[in-house]
């Protein structure tokens, strides 16, 4: 399990952008990427992903 988990949203260019960081329990990355999602970006692109903090590698995606 992840210590620290990068929540992100996708742009209108289709570049990822920081939206917050969340600790790395299964719960707060699902609120974390549901915030992410009802922000003004997050309402155009419907997109947002989790990434481990420390590797990069990609936790979990969430389309709206």
């Amino acid at each position: 399990m992840p210590n620290k988990v990068k929540i992100q949203v996708q742009d209108q260019f289709g570049k990822w952008q920081n939206y917050s960081t969340v600790s790395g329990y299964p719960s707060s990355i699902k609120q974390g990427m549901e915030a992410a999602l009802k922000t003004a970006m997050g309402k155009n692109s419907g997109k947002a992903r989790a990434i481990d903090a420390e590797t990069g590698a990609m936790i979990d995606m969430l389309f709206d």
